[in-house]
């Protein structure tokens, strides 16, 4: 690809951040939500604009998604992996490396073509199910849902709809830096 052609594609980007050692950039595609990065090689080639998976950004750029912490963004958890599941009473915590999400309304987890929800008798076991799971897309529609999509494309999904709250919130996010009510 030439230096024009990088430039015009570029264009349509979204740029995420710059490696934190050296020149390189990351940008995001928001038609296709794909991560490209733009790389300077070390022996002064030209440089090199190329794919990278979510999950490698957020290693590789890792300082540029902790500049945007406290920024809501539909790539918030692109890449993150769901480390852990905590039971509460009457909610469920599911951990994402340094963010928590809690959802206080109806939740449903899709496997397969098929959907338990919570009160299920095997809901327990679908959402234990995608621990180590990667994030592949997270999509927050205020009144409606909020979907987290993974990479083998099971997908949890927790009600934004006034008609499921339980009080006064749906969901709640937290993590280093940043909280967010619904």
């Amino acid at each position: 690809m030439t230096d024009i052609e990088i430039d015009k594609v570029i264009s349509g980007l979204e740029s995420v951040g710059d490696h934190q050692h050296g020149w390189d950039t990351l940008f995001r595609d928001p038609k296709t939500r794909k991560f490209w990065e733009l790389v300077y090689p070390p022996d002064g080639g030209p440089r090199v604009l190329r794919p990278i998976a979510a999950r490698d950004a957020r290693t590789v750029y890792h300082a540029a998604f902790h500049q945007m912490r406290d920024q809501i963004h539909d790539y918030w958890l692109d890449g993150e992996t769901l480390d852990s599941v905590t039971f509460v009473a009457d909610y469920w915590q599911l951990h994402f490396g340094r963010t928590t999400i809690s959802p206080l309304t109806r939740v449903e987890v899709r496997v397969d073509g098929m959907t338990s929800c919570n009160g299920d008798d095997q809901f327990r076991n679908r959402l234990c199910e995608q621990i180590g799971k990667a994030v592949e897309k997270f999509d927050l529609t205020p009144s409606a849902a909020c979907i987290i999509a993974f990479e083998d494309q099971s997908a949890i999904r927790i009600s934004l709809d006034p008609c499921d709250y339980r009080g006064p919130e749906a969901l709640m996010i937290s993590g280093t830096g940043h909280w967010l009510s619904i």
